[in-house]
């Protein structure tokens, strides 16, 4: 069920900016119940839910020729901060300039530069570029850098919605990650495949569905003859 859940979530944004796909990580669990049985009868295996991890291959690179849209090539985040200043990332590069002349993204979090401050735009500030280390310029000179940053390990990220994450992860430099301006990254789900492994849990947990059910029948059958004979 869990499985199924992260495949759906998956189709449904197939269309989503920068979306990435995830999968569930699961982990064996063994222990021994107490009691004076033999060992192997002791020994119970389960299947724990480990977490959900994203995978950050890239996804297709859509033009916009909009200056303020960037798009990440490699596995990263940029870092934004909402109205809380909470510490999130993001891969969703459509930015905008709000009233207040700072760079956004769409749904009003800040775009922090390399100083961890917003970056501000002026409304002087024309034929805008961002350059692949993400400094921006403008005819009037350097505006800011945008902050990118990589994690070592990006299982347990937490999702906030709106292409957002959170995680207390430490952060390090970035190596091999560039911005693509005046472009968009897609989201990296492909829907086909993402139904076909639909199909597969789907079958899987039908047949464990059948299995229980004749274990109980065959349990149930077992204690009715035992009470018979006991009769």
């Amino acid at each position: 069920m869990r499985r199924m859940d992260v495949i759906a979530n998956n189709i449904a944004n197939a269309s989503t900016t920068a979306f990435k796909r995830e999968r569930v990580v699961f982990q064996d669990y063994l222990f021994e119940m107490k009691g004076e049985g033999p060992k192997d009868l002791r020994q119970v295996q389960m299947v724990l839910d480990y977490g959900v991890v994203p995978d950050m291959k890239n996804g297709e690179l859509n033009p916009t020729n909009n200056p303020l849209d960037v798009a990440l090539d490699n596995e990263g985040f940029m870092v934004v901060e909402n109205d809380q200043g909470e510490r999130l990332y993001t891969r969703n590069g459509k930015f905008q300039v709000s009233v207040a002349g700072e760079l956004v993204t769409q749904t009003g979090e800040r775009i922090l530069g390399t100083n961890d401050q917003p970056i501000r735009i002026n409304p002087e500030d024309v034929n805008i570029v961002i350059s692949d280390d993400g400094t921006i310029r403008s005819d009037l000179g350097e505006i800011g850098q945008i902050q990118m940053i990589q994690f070592d390990n990006y299982q347990g990220l937490e999702r906030r919605g709106d292409s957002l994450y959170f995680t207390d992860r430490p952060e390090r430099p970035t190596v091999g990650l560039r911005l693509i301006q005046g472009a968009l990254e897609g989201s990296n789900v492909n829907p086909i495949q993402q139904v076909t492994n639909m199909i597969s849990v789907l079958r899987s947990y039908q047949s464990m569905e059948r299995s229980l059910n004749d274990y109980s029948e065959m349990r149930d059958g077992a204690v009715d003859r035992l009470s018979r004979v006991q009769a």
